[in-house]
């Protein structure tokens, strides 16, 4: 156990080093993900037990204890904290210090806002329902932030004398994009440090901005109003009170929660705003292709009218040109040879005309029918070069060329409609991806998918020949932006092309 520990806090050594640059948090379903290696531990009931805190490269001289005890389903933290810089000092955008309960999961517990300690010591106790978790101390825009951002100032590690079961984990959490765009636009929301306001007033001021950049202005104007009023009457306030902290510390947090409670608030229904926008997208979507495939139907079934009444044409047609063969083998005279030559001509013409008009009804028709069959078990668009039959992601696995049963069943499906087809194609067969990720690893996985399904639908039965080309065009031909979920499944596709 020794040993385990002892590689774990070596482990830590590297993991504390290491600062997480906004580069480091990418933006997916409109929140942050960000990364971190730590330390997790998971406290004994009723029992006591102490751990460290040090410093990151943000903050090396910043050092703490924390002793720590669990007890009936919570767990008590009582924090000594020394040599905690002003939070200016990384930035005018940092106005304060929050002390994170953050579990192997991911979820974070905001414990609570630490002092400035320049050179002195505090003691500050918080509680947390977590039973295994890690503690981080983070610089952050407010004290009322509902989740970690990415300056990680110091991080616990293991005492000799630590009790409990230790775990490594690379611990992941998630931010939105207020914040994101706030700490992106640092510069536009201070120009330089201020440091004659108080902190608790930039918190106030920092909360409100943000809540802005989350476009509450837009989502929450009720709830933004309130907390402007408030910063506000806060603005008046301190500088009659200045050097007092206490007369207006409670404002400024109430400043903090209602502006926090605005951006919450305006994440969500920008959120659903979005997710509803998408769905009215998919629903006109469905709705076209079924109207698509209705006037297919009707279409059909005029081109099968008007092909039985070219049938009928053509018989009329035949029997017309039997008769002036008959007349050319009746005629007498030189001038009723010449007529009757001339009315065999004018029979043979248009009876070829009916025929390739026959012929060419028959072609539409049959390709008809194939539209409308490959319409009923993938979604199949017409286009210049042929009838486009498009596999969404959904029918592999995740990030692999591996096909789903689902994908299996439809493509055997498939094949079975092209091998009951009576006429003539090529087939070409081309994978498609999102813009998310690097060009070279989404043109493997392009290329995967469609080598995938060619080989799926030739052991299927499927003429090699008739495959013309088999390629991967990466992110290079998307069918819808990718600023959407919805867009971007649209452009994670493979497409089949068949043409005659």
């Amino acid at each position: 156990m020794k040993l385990l520990r002892s590689v774990i806090i070596a482990l830590f050594g590297l993991f504390s080093a290491i600062v997480l640059p906004l580069s480091d948090c990418g933006v997916a379903n409109a929140q942050i993900l960000a990364k971190r290696g730590t330390v997790a531990i998971s406290y004994p009931e009723n029992e006591g037990t102490s751990v460290d805190l040090v410093g990151t490269a943000l903050n090396p001289r910043a050092a703490g204890k924390a002793e720590v005890r669990r007890s009936e389903g919570r767990t008590r933290v009582k924090l000594d904290i020394t040599n905690l810089n002003n939070p200016l000092s990384l930035g005018s955008y940092y106005t304060t210090y929050v002390l994170w309960a953050i579990a192997p999961e991911g979820q974070a517990d905001n414990l609570g806002e630490l002092p400035v300690t320049i050179g002195n010591k505090r003691e500050i106790e918080f509680t947390t329902p977590y039973k295994t978790f890690g503690l981080i101390i983070t610089a952050e825009p407010h004290a009322l932030v509902k989740l970690p951002g990415p300056s990680v100032v110091a991080e616990n590690i293991l005492r000799r004398n630590t009790k409990g079961g230790v775990t490594a984990s690379q611990i992941e959490y998630r931010g939105d994009p207020g914040l994101l765009d706030a700490v992106a636009a640092r510069g536009e929301l201070v120009s330089t440090i201020d440091y004659n306001t108080p902190l608790p007033v930039l918190g106030a001021r920092r909360a409100v901005e943000i809540a802005r950049r989350a476009r509450a202005t837009e989502y929450a104007e009720e709830e933004l109003r309130q907390a402007e009023i408030r910063l506000a009457a806060l603005e008046q306030i301190w500088p009659r009170h200045r050097g007092k902290e206490k007369q207006f510390k409670g404002e400024a947090h109430e400043v903090m929660r209602l502006a926090e409670q605005a951006r919450v608030l305006a994440v969500e229904r920008k959120e659903q705003a979005r997710l509803s926008a998408e769905r009215r997208a998919a629903d006109r979507t469905i709705a076209q292709a079924r109207l698509e495939t209705e006037e297919a139907k009707d279409e059909a079934a005029r081109a099968k009218e008007e092909t039985a009444n070219y049938r009928d044409a053509l018989m009329r047609s035949e029997n017309e040109l039997v008769q002036a063969r008959q007349r050319v083998d009746q005629a007498q005279t030189e001038a009723e040879k010449a007529k009757a030559n001339e009315e065999l001509a004018k029979a043979q013409a248009e009876h070829a005309r009916l025929e390739a008009e026959q012929a060419r009804r028959e072609r539409d028709a049959a390709q008809q029918r194939l539209f409308i069959s490959l319409s009923e078990i993938l979604e199949t668009r017409r286009e210049a070069r042929g009838l486009i039959v498009s596999l969404s992601d959904v029918l592999f696995d995740f990030n692999q060329a591996t096909l789903k049963p689902g994908a299996k069943e439809k493509l055997s499906k498939l094949v079975g409609i092209l091998l009951a087809y009576p006429g003539k194609y090529q087939m070409e067969i081309e994978g498609h991806t999102d813009s998310i990720g690097s060009d070279e690893y989404n043109l493997r996985l392009s290329e995967s998918r469609a080598a995938s399904v060619r080989n799926y639908v030739v052991q299927a039965g499927i003429d090699p020949a008739r495959i013309l080309a088999t390629r991967g065009l990466g992110k290079t031909k998307p069918v819808a932006t990718n600023e959407t979920a919805v867009g971007r499944q649209m452009n994670r596709r493979v497409e089949i092309i068949i043409a005659e």
